[in-house]
């Protein structure tokens, strides 16, 4: 973990960004990143560095505690990549889980980051789930990452938040993936976005709740300093007089 937390506990409004930053190396990305995430409570990325010369965004800043999980450490640079998640709030638990297969080429596992937020007014915790799903591989062994998923849905019945690369650039990993979500009563946000060929037509980024109430959610096409658009996305969580949590609603069919 860097940095330090800026508030005791999250709440009533979260405000998140979700974005495959692509190692931090096009031009302008931390003129983009510094402007993303000026406001925003919850920040999560995939394909986050870690000893490389962005460290200075994320070490100078003292709203945000980061959480990261390495995937793989380059034996020249010492640059460690992986998914990083950033809150204005300390997390009170985390885990991380690499898949159990290998991308073909690079050798390097993918990963599901799980970290817990106090709210504010409740004993419960938000859970956060930061994901980038492995993406060259048979579909039986992406669905191994999702039993990673779906194991850790289960341990929570409160409020979730998921979000990331899911690498659903097939109508099947698509399938199988909202079948996960479903299984565990997420909703998923949905927004306006267009299609990118190099993405093979299909959008690979996505962010699912349960327990929290979707005010907004936008895909921000207009950047260009990663492959990938962020998201930004508001949620509320307001607990009815008592501090008992809300019902969580079920996802459509």
């Amino acid at each position: 973990m860097i940095g330090k937390a800026g508030q005791s506990a999250l709440g009533p409004e979260i405000r998140c960004l979700v974005w495959n930053i692509l190692k931090a190396k096009r031009t302008h990305w931390g003129r983009d990143f510094k402007a993303l995430i000026a406001d925003r409570d919850l920040v999560l990325l995939q394909e986050a560095v870690l000893n490389a010369p962005s460290d200075e965004l994320f070490t100078a800043n003292d709203h945000f505690e980061w959480v990261m999980a390495r995937s793989f450490r380059h034996p020249v640079s010492g640059v460690e990549h992986g998914v990083k998640t950033g809150c204005s709030v300390s997390a009170s638990e985390q885990h991380f889980h690499l898949s159990p297969h290998a991308e073909p080429l690079s050798q390097t596992q993918k990963l599901l980051l799980v970290t817990h937020y106090p709210l504010q007014g409740e004993t419960t915790t938000l859970m956060v789930l930061n994901m980038h799903a492995i993406n060259f591989v048979t579909i039986a062994k992406y669905v191994e990452q999702l039993d990673q998923l779906e194991s850790a849905l289960r341990r929570h019945d409160g409020p979730t938040l998921l979000g990331g690369d899911f690498n659903t650039w097939s109508p099947t990993r698509l399938a199988r993936f909202l079948e996960v979500a479903r299984g565990a009563r997420l909703t998923e946000a949905a927004m306006s976005r267009k299609l990118k060929l190099a993405h093979m037509n299909s959008h690979l980024d996505h962010v699912f709740y349960r327990g929290l109430t979707l005010a907004k959610v936008e895909s921000l096409g207009g950047y260009t300093s990663s492959d990938h658009a962020p998201i930004t996305a508001a949620f509320m969580r307001l607990p009815p007089a008592g501090g008992a949590a809300p019902g969580v609603p079920a996802a459509p069919g």
